[in-house]
């Protein structure tokens, strides 16, 4: 009798070979040959996630921010947290595979009553007995049509998401404390432009009144110079303020409270430089090396193999349970070999007859959210491409009118100087000199933006490709959040 119970749970287990629901197969997105605002033949950037393109910006302190926000952001502790949950959930799923085994133990005093039909068969003088009892019992779902399997795969999958999640959030902030560096700088810069120009702004004030009080020009000129000075000093304030949140917000993307870099951060620094581009690689690879698309892939991964788990619910369930233990009236035979020992060995089978169609719309649900997530995969992909195709839009762009400013702050400089020489001998009006410097001041500051915005657009253009966020995080990555996928 047992060779044949052991013979036919032998044959359950091999027969779980079965794995109901489709076998994910990753889908193919057609991608574009070229980026449109790049007219040269394209070349491969495989390795862009491992380039740190914030160090070619050459501003050690950049450098030093970046590193201090990957190690101690408290996004990435978030991620990294979620990163463990669903480490458990993955382990949790593979633990279903294996059987589960429970020890116990108990004493049982007991006495039967004389009037029962057992208590009359026997002598009245039927003393209370003792049965004392310890074993174990093993139960085991077999998982003859996969399951278990699927819910691991799908589990697997959700880590690997969790990942790429972490990859993503690191490349944001990669972008964000470059981004609000540069936004920094570019305040300071823009105050120190205000600044110069009141201070020549008040020259010229000083100048006009001058002229006036010898009687050369009127005292509209006057009000008019300082109406000027004061209508520029007006931006400072603003600016400061700028430049405060700008502190702020590093602050809080190195995991500290909003002043904590104020001291280190308060001297004005140049803005940082740039060689300009590299190799931006092809629009194909974005599926490769972007996070965001990564993690979209494996959402999608995760929500095929949810669906054999639904589907799995639909077939009959194997399961065998074991009880193996001692069992003994009185302490002194508990341990008597044979004599106190029991087993038992119990295969089964169930098989949903009728739920109402729950089971079936189960399938269906996860069959949708599979669409759900195809969908978010592809949408994901084409705004990806959208991201690079604006950022290398806005850079060309930028470029361009950079290098107009450039010349318009020449051509000003030269006609505030040539109105000032003018003014002084008499040969034109002061308002003219308000003009000229008014037009400079709008330039300078026009061109110090530009030249900002160049910087947070090649940011953008990095973030937008998926640069950076391997080599920044390589041990944070490597180190901890491995599954040897």
């Amino acid at each position: 009798m047992k060779k044949n119970l052991l013979a036919a749970c032998l044959g359950i287990v091999l027969s779980g070979c079965i794995t109901v629901g489709t076998n994910y197969k990753k889908p193919a997105l057609p991608a574009p040959d070229n980026w449109a605002e790049i007219k040269e033949q394209p070349q491969a950037a495989t390795a862009l996630e491992q380039s740190a393109w914030w160090q070619a910006f050459g501003d050690p302190l950049l450098n030093r921010l970046v590193e201090e926000a990957v190690n101690a952001n408290l996004d990435i502790k978030q991620a990294q947290a979620r990163i463990l949950k669903a480490r458990a959930d993955l382990s949790g799923a593979g633990a279903a595979l294996w059987p589960e085994l429970n020890g116990g133990g108990s004493v049982t005093r007991s006495d039967s009553s004389d009037n029962t039909a057992s208590g009359a068969s026997v002598d009245s003088s039927t003393s209370p007995r003792t049965i004392y009892k310890a074993g174990f019992d093993a139960s085991w779902e077999i998982d003859v049509f996969g399951g278990v399997r699927r819910s691991i795969e799908a589990a697997r999958a959700r880590l690997e998401a969790s990942e790429e999640d972490l990859r993503s959030t690191l490349l944001t902030l990669l972008g964000d404390v470059s981004a609000n560096y540069i936004n920094l700088r570019a305040a300071q810069e823009q105050l120190e432009i205000t600044r110069r120009n009141v201070a020549a702004q008040q020259q010229t004030a000083e100048v006009t009144r001058e002229r006036y009080t010898l009687g050369l020009t009127s005292y509209l000129d006057v009000a008019q110079a300082d109406a000027q000075k004061t209508t520029t000093e007006s931006a400072i304030p603003t600016l400061q303020t700028s430049i405060k949140q700008a502190i702020h917000r590093l602050g809080i993307l190195l995991g500290r409270e909003p002043n904590a870099l104020k001291a280190e951060l308060s001297p004005p620094q140049p803005l940082p430089k740039s060689e300009g581009l590299t190799a931006i690689g092809l629009p194909s690879e974005l599926l490769l090396r972007r996070p965001d698309l990564r993690q979209a892939e494996r959402t999608l991964a995760a929500a095929s193999a949810d669906i054999g788990v639904a589907t799995a619910e639909l077939y009959p369930k194997f399961d065998l349970t074991l009880g193996l233990g001692l069992e003994s009236i009185g302490t002194g035979k508990f341990f008597d070999g044979s004599g106190s020992r029991y087993w038992s060995l119990v295969p089964g089978v169930s098989q949903l007859l009728f739920d109402g169609g729950k089971a079936r719309a189960a399938v269906k649900g996860k069959k949708a959210v599979y669409e759900e997530a195809q969908a978010q995969y592809k949408a994901s992909f084409l705004k990806a491409l959208e991201d690079v195709e604006n950022a290398l839009s806005a850079y060309y762009g930028e470029q361009a009118k950079r290098r107009i400013l450039v010349d318009s702050v020449r051509a000003h400089e030269e006609a505030v100087e040539l109105a000032n020489d003018r003014y002084r001998k008499g040969l034109t009006s002061f308002i003219d000199v308000l003009v000229t410097e008014k037009s400079l001041y709008s330039a300078q500051s026009s061109l110090s933006q530009s030249e900002a915005n160049l910087l947070t657009d090649l940011v953008s253009l990095y973030k937008a490709l998926g640069g950076g966020w391997s080599v920044a995080g390589n041990k944070l990555l490597a180190g901890e959040t491995s599954t040897g996928r």
